[in-house]
C-alpha cells in the first residue's frame, strides 16, 4: 500500500510511520504515540496533520485507490486481459507484498471483519478494483481471450481472494517471494482463464 506522490512531504512521512506501525502492532495495537516516534515527529505537529488514528487510516486507504488508479487505466487499455493481470496485475500484487505491506493488508482484512468502519474505508477500493477487472474479463470474452463460458464475476472475485490470501501467507512466511510465485501464478491465471483448448 504505497502512497500518491502528490502527498505533502509531513503526511507521506506519517502515513509512512503509520502503515510501519500498524503493520507491526495491528491497528488497535500501534498508538498515536508510536507513530509520533516512528515518523520523528512531536504529537503537536502530527496532529496538525490527522487528528487521530482513524484519519490516518482513512488516508491509506484513499492513497492506496489513487494508486490502484493507474492500474485500473492499464487494464482497460489492455488488448489482452488475462496478459495484463499475468503481467501488471502481478507487478502490483508484487507492490502490495513488499516491506511491511503485507502484513498490514493481513491486518486491513481481519480488522475489516470486526470494525464496519474500518470496512467502509477499503469497500469502495475493492468495488473499483473488482468493477475494472470484470469489465476487463467481459472485454477478452468479446474479443476471444477469456473462456465465453466464465462467471467472470465470480472468477473475479477468486483471483482477487488468491492475492489477499497471499498477503496473509507472505506475511507469515516471507520465502514466498515474488520469484517464486510469479511463474506459477502466470501459469495459473492464463489456464484458468484463456478459453478451453488454448496454449496457457
Amino acid at each position: 500500500m504505497s502512497q500518491a506522490a502528490q502527498l505533502s512531504p509531513p503526511r507521506q512521512r506519517i502515513i509512512d510511520a503509520a502503515i510501519t506501525c500498524f503493520a507491526r502492532s495491528g491497528f488497535h495495537g500501534a498508538s498515536m504515540h508510536e507513530v509520533c516516534v516512528e515518523a520523528g515527529m512531536s504529537p503537536g505537529a502530527l496532529y496538525r496533520y490527522f487528528p487521530s488514528k482513524v484519519a490516518i487510516i482513512a488516508a491509506i486507504a484513499e492513497a492506496e485507490r489513487t494508486q490502484h488508479a493507474a492500474f485500473f487505466e492499464r487494464m482497460a487499455e489492455a488488448d489482452d486481459p488475462v496478459e495484463a493481470l499475468a503481467s501488471i496485475g502481478i507487478d502490483a500484487l508484487e507492490q502490495m507484498l513488499t516491506g511491511p505491506n503485507a502484513a498490514l493488508c493481513a491486518e486491513t482484512m481481519a480488522e475489516a471483519i470486526r470494525n464496519p468502519d474500518i470496512r467502509s474505508m477499503f469497500d469502495r477500493n475493492i468495488r473499483e478494483a473488482r468493477a475494472a477487472v470484470v469489465a476487463a474479463l467481459q472485454r477478452g470474452q468479446a474479443r476471444g481471450t477469456v473462456d465465453p463460458t466464465l462467471d467472470v464475476e465470480t472468477a473475479c472475485q477468486l483471483v482477487m481472494a488468491m492475492a489477499d490470501g497471499m498477503a496473509v501467507h507472505q506475511a507469515l512466511d516471507p520465502t514466498l517471494t515474488a520469484a517464486r510465485f510469479r511463474p506459477v501464478l502466470q501459469l495459473l491465471l492464463r489456464r484458468f482463464l484463456r478459453p478451453q483448448g488454448a496454449a496457457a
